[in-house]
């Protein structure tokens, strides 16, 4: 069913990037509407150029989204009516609305698209977002790298199936034969006192 789905919007897609090219008012609306349905009903990537060809649509697609205003973006995907988020402390309705409230409604969101879609409450969104992540999961495994998730778990000490600690207690993994260690990302702003 998923795949009947991603061969609808795949068409409706092209349409509207057609319909974007021809036009002179340039309402990229219906390319981004679709673009995002796209995304998100497209199989698993099974290789790095699958992959690499998503990540690359996602990004453009979000480039789209930054020309849009905080209001155009509400009525391409309106905020889910949740209520209950201070219930179970998480994003909702209100959460949203007071995100978009210190933003300008009348300037596009630009470059700060990455946050406004991280900040926003749609399941579309959502959605798109973390099939973003899995573009860059399944980039980083293709360069030798561990996966987002294993990553994380070595840097809070837990043993995963790629890697190990050597003597001195630091995880390390095997990338194209060679051992690297598994870095800890610094904070800027903190300062190593001896």
């Amino acid at each position: 069913m998923r795949k009947d789905k991603y061969s609808l919007y795949l068409q409706a897609f092209i349409n509207a990037v057609n319909e974007y090219k021809n036009s002179a008012d340039q309402d990229a609306t219906k390319v981004i509407l679709y673009g995002v349905k796209l995304i998100n009903s497209e199989p698993k990537a099974e290789g790095y150029d699958e992959a690499l060809s998503g990540f690359q649509l996602a990004s453009t697609i979000k480039e789209l989204m930054g020309q849009l205003t905080p209001a155009q973006f509400m009525n391409i995907f309106p905020i889910e009516k949740d209520f209950k988020g201070h219930k179970w402390e998480t994003k909702d309705y209100f959460y949203t609305i007071d995100y978009i409230k210190t933003l300008d409604a009348n300037k596009p969101i630009g470059e700060g698209i990455l946050e406004f879609l991280w900040e926003y409450t749609n399941w579309e969104i959502t959605i798109f977002n973390v099939e973003i992540m899995g573009y860059l999961n399944t980039l980083r495994q293709h360069e030798g790298h561990l996966n987002m998730m294993e990553e994380f778990m070595a840097l809070q000490g837990m043993n995963t199936v790629n890697t190990f600690k050597n003597r001195k207690g630091e995880v390390l993994y095997v990338r194209h034969g060679k051992t690297e260690t598994v870095q800890k990302p610094r904070s800027k702003h903190l300062i190593v006192i001896k």
